[in-house]
């Protein structure tokens, strides 16, 4: 017997079970409970919306079209989610399908972000989320939202909430703000009456630790300061650098520059302490793994761990090409060093000219020559002047003959006198002149050569810009400008007075003492 009344305690679960089940399938076959409930007021929207994504009791176009039975009577002017005036009775939300989310009608309601709405009801602001169901109830004198936090204020105090209700900072005697002066802050600020504050990150936690005075908001960073003594934080106002500094300015995107006094040091981004001691008159990143620095009116160089590379002696040390080169140079002499083996270098110049095309012009007193990428000699010094190189070649001239060498530093057109002027190559071709022989009057002939000085453009000019730009060239024929293509063809009549090189299918030019503007066909534009 005891053994069946065991038994007998599952019936009623079983049978509430089978019930639950039963109303649950029924309106799967049997749609009317389903309208029934949806034209009744004990459901809100939300729910009404949740059966219709359910049982979908009818199509969707019916729905809307029939909206007005299940909401009361009132039927929408437009099914986009989000606040609705209803007349007569006030403000609520909808959703997509036209059902009204609240079941009580609201003073206001500002437009949904961030699936979060700011309503106010009897004169007091709460927030609803987009199923019309209350996250924070109506009971604030006001309520704003800051990134993905809400602020509340309630007779002076001031409480910060995250977007699903719950309390993340609690401030009394202090106003909590989003603004310095005129200034929007990346995260809040809870401020004294002196004006000093601590920070409250965009999570709404309060930064006990974190008391500061003034900030100033910069792209990626907040400079912060204490004391008149300056720190970092990154945009959500986690600390970066402690408020030690004079002053701090970023070097680049990995370090910033502090300064105390007249010394300067490096901070790595993350980093609590300086890499570079506050100990140099100048600190700044010289290559990808190096800094240069100034003591004692002389640079040296440090590397990526702020040990000494290159003790500072040198009148100057600065960057030349990557990854690893530099330029040292001391009492007139300079010299292209290498970070990585730092040997002793063993050539000195008077003058080091810039990285192009992979190569480096130089000079010494037997005159100018070229250095590899690697620092080898490719040409020794022994020319009047070596152009930089532009299209894979630079421009020679010595003892007034020019010629055109390559990266082996082999002419491809030997030094001549055939040539007066020769300008650097773009496109493949270079302006030049020769003496004109067959009248006094006009000394000089200009065309364009290719590399080894083939004529490209007949030599039959008086003047002309160095470059073509948009495919044509300024040439100066019978004093007046004009414009030519790369094929030597007269495309834009020579007529101008004075012109400028095309820049985006535009040119200025002078026609009779008048400015105007050319389109590439030598139309006037307006």
């Amino acid at each position: 017997m005891k053994k069946l009344r065991f038994k007998r305690r599952w019936y009623l679960p079983a049978g509430v079970l089978l019930l639950c089940l039963l109303l649950f399938l029924i309106p799967f076959f049997w749609k009317k409970p389903v309208i029934l409930l949806l034209k009744g007021r004990m459901l809100n929207g939300h729910s009404k919306a949740a059966l219709v994504r359910m049982y979908r009791p009818m199509p969707v176009e019916t729905l809307r079209e029939e909206v007005h039975l299940f909401n009361g009577g009132y039927r929408p002017q437009h099914f986009r989610p989000g606040p609705v005036f209803v007349p007569g009775k006030g403000m609520n939300l909808q959703d997509s399908l036209g059902l009204l989310l609240s079941k009580r009608y609201l003073d206001h309601v500002v437009p949904l972000q961030n699936r979060r709405a700011i309503a106010r009801m009897d004169s007091y602001y709460g927030l609803l989320n987009d199923k019309g169901r209350w996250v924070l109830r109506p009971g604030f004198d006001t309520l704003y939202a800051f990134r993905n936090v809400y602020v509340t204020i309630k007779d002076k105090e001031y409480r910060v909430w995250d977007r699903r209700g719950r309390l993340r900072s609690y401030v009394t005697g202090n106003v909590v703000t989003e603004k310095y002066y005129e200034e929007r802050l990346p995260f809040l600020r809870s401020v004294y009456p002196d004006g000093s504050f601590h920070l409250i990150d965009p999570k709404g936690n309060y930064q006990k630790t974190n008391f500061y005075d003034s900030v100033e908001v910069y792209e990626e960073f907040v400079l912060v300061c204490r004391n008149k003594k300056w720190g970092v934080t990154d945009k959500r106002g986690k600390p970066l650098i402690a408020p030690e500094y004079d002053w701090i300015e970023a070097a680049d995107n990995v370090y910033f520059k502090v300064r105390k006094g007249s010394l300067e040091g490096l901070h790595k981004r993350g980093d609590k302490h300086a890499l570079v001691p506050v100990m140099y008159e100048e600190v700044e990143v010289c290559t990808p793994g190096t800094f240069r620095v100034l003591l004692n009116e002389h640079y040296g160089l440090l590397d990526k761990k702020a040990a000494v590379l290159i003790e500072p002696v040198y009148d100057t040390l600065y960057f030349h090409h990557s990854p690893e080169w530099i330029v040292t140079g001391r009492l007139g002499f300079y010299a292209l060093r290498n970070t990585k083996k730092l040997e002793y270098p063993s050539e000195f110049y008077n003058w080091i000219g810039p990285y192009r095309e992979e190569m480096t012009v130089i000079r010494n007193e037997n005159g100018y020559g070229v250095l590899s990428k690697k620092g080898k000699v490719v040409l020794p010094p022994q020319y009047d002047i070596i152009h930089d190189f532009s299209c894979e070649v630079a421009v020679v001239c010595h003892n007034k003959q020019y010629g055109v060498i390559d990266k082996t530093g082999s002419f491809t057109l030997p030094l001549s006198l055939s040539l007066v002027e020769l300008y650097d190559f773009h496109e493949e071709v270079a302006l030049a002149a020769r003496f004109n022989l067959m009248t006094s009057r006009i000394q000089k002939q200009y065309g364009f050569v290719d590399k080894k000085g083939n004529t490209v453009v007949p030599f039959q000019y008086e003047g002309g810009h160095p470059a073509f730009s948009n495919g044509l060239a300024a040439m100066k024929l019978g004093g007046k400008w004009g414009f030519i293509n790369k094929k030597g063809e007269r495309v834009i009549p020579f007529i101008y007075d004075t012109v400028a090189m095309f820049s985006h299918g535009q040119a200025f030019a002078i026609y009779n003492g008048q400015p105007l503007k050319l389109n590439t066909q030598g139309t006037t534009v307006q």
